[in-house]
C-alpha cells in the first residue's frame, strides 16, 4: 500500500499482524469485532495522511507526483552513493601506497615500521576509506531499491493497472 500524499510504501500485513483493524476496544475495554465489509484506512507514519484502499483519480494523480519525487530522491541517493564509493576507493588506493611507503629496507629484508608517520597516515586514510565505502554502498543500495520500486509503480499507474 502506498501513501497518496508522500509515496511511502506501507506494509499493511505487518500492521495487521500487530493489531487487527477489524477489532476495536469499546468503552468497557472489551474487544469488539467489526464486519469485514467495513472500509479500513491507515495513517501514513511519514506524513500523517489517511490511506484507503479505493483511490479516486485525484489520489492517483497525487500518488504519481509523489512517485516521481521519490524516484528523483532515489536517483540522488544512487548518485551520492556512487560518488562516496569512488572517493572511498581513491582514498583506499592512497592508503595502500602509504602502507607500502611505511616499509623500511635494512640489510636486504623489508620490515614494517609502525613508528613512521606514513604508517599513521595509512591507518587514518584506511579508516576514512572504509567509512566512505560503507556509507556509499548503503546509499547506492537504497537508491537502487527506490528507483526500481517507484519505476514499477509509475509503470502500473501509467498502464492503469495499479491496485492499492
Amino acid at each position: 500500500m502506498y501513501c497518496y500524499h508522500c509515496g511511502k510504501e506501507i506494509d499493511e500485513h505487518k500492521l495487521e499482524a500487530k493489531q487487527s483493524s477489524l477489532s476495536l476496544k469499546d468503552e468497557n475495554g472489551e474487544l469488539r469485532e467489526i464486519d469485514s465489509d467495513a472500509q479500513v484506512a491507515y495513517v501514513c507514519p511519514q506524513c500523517g495522511h489517511l490511506i484507503r484502499a479505493n483511490a479516486t483519480p485525484e489520489d492517483l494523480k497525487a500518488l504519481s507526483q509523489a512517485s516521481h519525487s521519490q524516484l528523483q530522491r532515489g536517483a540522488n541517493s544512487f548518485a551520492r552513493g556512487m560518488a562516496l564509493n569512488l572517493i572511498g576507493l581513491i582514498i583506499g588506493i592512497l592508503a595502500i601506497s602509504f602502507l607500502l611507503l611505511s616499509y623500511q629496507s635494512d640489510g636486504g629484508g623489508k620490515t614494517l615500521n609502525p613508528g613512521k608517520s606514513t604508517f599513521l597516515i595509512f591507518v587514518i586514510m584506511g579508516i576514512v576509506a572504509v567509512i566512505l565505502l560503507g556509507f556509499g554502498i548503503v546509499s547506492t543500495v537504497i537508491g537502487l531499491r527506490k528507483k526500481v520500486t517507484y519505476t514499477k509503480l509509475l509503470k502500473d499507474l501509467n498502464n492503469k493497472t495499479f491496485v492499492q
